[in-house]
């Protein structure tokens, strides 16, 4: 009996132990899986820093396998004395279920990572209030496969891993010491949480724990995606303290203010303080389209054309990589956020200065167009909020106009547009988001570029909206109201693609003013933001500008030139001749160009923790 006793707790033991070590191998499993979805990349790896990946991100895999395996300790701790604990069914459905997220986790990360640049976390969370737009984020992927693959591959590794759970509980029903096997799953269960928390070191596991390398996508491939997307939810509502604190707050003021040094006096470039303005919020407009072509044919010509006609800003960084982060500086001159959107609280929002209200409270009509469903991303409560009025959306068209996945495409959107402006009794301020080239680039005509790869799909939708914003410049130009009038063409973000070495690029977005009302042409190179057009647009009428603290006007001469970034995890910081990118998380340099010093980096992050704390502050 004795022997049966030991024999039936040792099998429980060794049950927990190789429960975990599954765990371990599947987590090892899908770095691989992520590294071979992302082969351009990995194979520009050197093979001890691809290997790397395994060994550093082993830690976060056994952090995330203790949380797995610990309810598992607890079923086997009641089976000692309660029977029902000791069923093969209660291990199988556990493992059925968390392997099924497991698996979905994986997948959805591999492709998240290729669109948006960074590991899961609770970012898609946020889209679930819109399931249209998240569907049409995603429609353009070939989901048959995809879901053959994931039944395949979960059906596999649910059935290998349930059947030698099997096999290790034969015999469980067999008479045990009960107080010496509680004890030794106590102990088992007690030094599991030292990898669960990463070991016995102060701090506890997070992101940096397993950053090993310079290069940013090493580090990006150790992580565990399960256990970040865990951390994601976790941390899911905003955080109440700063996790970007560097500096007093004293000093951190000081640095920011010594880099926000104006006067009261500005260019002149406009024939008026009281234009009309149309601003064109143009998705995904990236510089690196205005230098790419295909063979031989311009995918921005109509731009390009324009260029030559206004005044071109052709150092202007986007502060963020989302249309909400994008609106927000646009419109209210407010940095973007390196984990969340200030859109995304509808309080913190309501507080923010906005070009539409300014503008309202000078007697100016205020409509905003879009041909999707603004509800997105909390977009529809900003923007009611910022004063725009009437706001024509998704809703506003036709069935048979809402030829998009998001929508309305661009050329619809810009006929309604047309109409109303002819309408509209001056001053107006106007705005347009545009939403063709957002993925999955779809187009209503057929592609001017052939090839079916993300960058020329990408490419064939910013030409389309191209000839619609050139055909609406042209309709302008014909109106009574033109030489009164300053359109304006910004992007709300860059983009990944076309795919350059520096990631500085993926924020560089054209900025270009036309119009009867400006009597200035030609080349602006200074480095600017996005947060920088409120204060710019309006030192040009006669409202005053002090509502925007974070922005700057570009027409005064001693106004310092930079730009300012943030991305997850990471900020990017430029001046003229410069680039400085920061990873948080490895509290690292991602990027460097030009004689970067160190009071760069100081700046880089002063302004990242002031940003923030005026973020909580709201």
């Amino acid at each position: 009996m004795a022997f049966f006793c030991r024999n039936n707790m040792k099998s429980r033991i060794t049950f927990i132990l190789v429960y975990a070590c599954c765990w371990l191998l599947i987590f090892q499993i899908a770095r691989l899986f992520f590294l071979l979805y992302h082969f351009e990349q990995s194979r520009a790896l050197p093979f001890g820093v691809a290997a790397g990946t395994f060994g550093y991100g082993l830690r976060m895999d056994a952090s995330m396998m203790a949380y797995l395996t610990l309810p598992v300790c607890l079923f086997v701790l009641l089976g000692v004395w309660i029977s029902f604990f000791s069923r093969k069914r209660i291990y199988s459905i556990y493992t059925a279920v968390v392997l099924f997220f497991i698996v979905l986790l994986t997948g959805a990360d591999a492709e998240m990572y290729r669109q948006w640049g960074f590991r899961i976390d609770a970012t898609p969370l946020r889209y679930l209030s819109s399931p249209a737009e998240a569907w049409a984020s995603i429609s353009h992927l070939p989901l048959p496969g995809i879901l053959f693959i994931f039944i395949l591959t979960y059906w596999a590794l649910a059935a290998l891993f349930i059947g030698l759970m099997g096999r290790l509980m034969l015999g469980w029903q067999q008479p045990i010491n009960k107080a010496a096997t509680a004890l030794a799953v106590l102990t088992l269960a007690a030094v599991g949480l030292i990898p669960l928390r990463g070991g016995l070191q102060q701090t506890p596991m997070n992101q940096s724990s397993v950053y090993f390398s310079s290069v940013n996508f090493a580090n990006q491939a150790a992580l565990n995606a399960s256990w970040n997307f865990m951390q994601g939810v976790l941390a899911y509502k905003d955080i109440a303290q700063n996790p970007y604190v560097h500096f007093s707050a004293e000093r951190a003021g000081n640095i920011k203010d010594s880099l926000y040094i104006h006067s009261k006096t500005t260019v002149q470039v406009l024939n008026t303080k009281t234009p009309n303005v149309i601003l064109i919020v143009w998705e995904s407009l990236t510089e690196k389209a205005l230098h790419a072509a295909i063979n031989g044919q311009e995918i921005l010509p109509q731009f390009q054309q324009l260029q030559k006609e206004g005044l071109y800003f052709n150092q202007l960084y986007a502060s963020g990589d989302r249309t909400d982060k994008g609106l927000a500086a646009i419109l209210s001159g407010y940095p973007a956020l390196p984990a969340t959107s200030v859109l995304r609280d509808v309080g913190k929002a309501a507080r923010l200065p906005s070009l539409g209200r300014t503008f309202k409270q000078q007697g100016y009509s205020v409509p905003f167009f879009y041909g999707g469903e603004p509800e997105f991303a909390n977009i529809k409560s900003y923007l009611l909020q910022a004063g725009f009025y009437p706001l024509t959306e998704k809703k506003n068209f036709a069935a048979k106009d809402q030829n998009s996945k998001w929508g309305a495409h661009d050329g619809v959107v810009a006929q309604t547009i047309k109409q109303d402006l002819l309408q509209i009794r001056p001053p107006f301020f106007a705005a347009w988001l545009t939403l063709t080239s957002h993925e999955p680039f779809e187009t209503p005509i057929a592609p001017v570029f052939k090839g079916n790869d993300e960058t020329t799909r990408f490419l064939n939708s910013l030409h389309y909206t191209d000839a619609v914003v050139g055909d609406f410049v042209s309709f302008c130009k014909r109106q009574n109201w033109w030489y009164n009038t300053l359109l304006i063409i910004v992007g709300d973000h860059g983009h990944p693609l076309p795919q350059t070495p520096s990631r500085a690029d993926n924020f560089r977005t054209p900025m270009l003013w036309l119009g009867g009302a400006l009597i200035k042409k030609g080349v602006v190179s200074q480095v600017i933001s996005q947060v920088d057009l409120p204060a710019t647009l309006l030192a040009q009428t006669s409202v005053a500008v002090d509502a925007f603290p974070f922005s700057k006007n570009h027409f005064d001469p001693s106004v310092r030139n930079w730009a300012f970034f943030s991305f997850k995890d990471g900020w990017g910081f430029i001046q003229p001749g410069e680039a400085l990118l920061f990873d948080n998380v490895g509290q690292r340099t991602l990027e460097r160009k030009g004689p970067v010093t160190g009071s760069d980096l100081e700046a880089g992050k002063a302004l990242q923790q002031y940003i923030y704390e005026d973020y909580i502050r709201k």
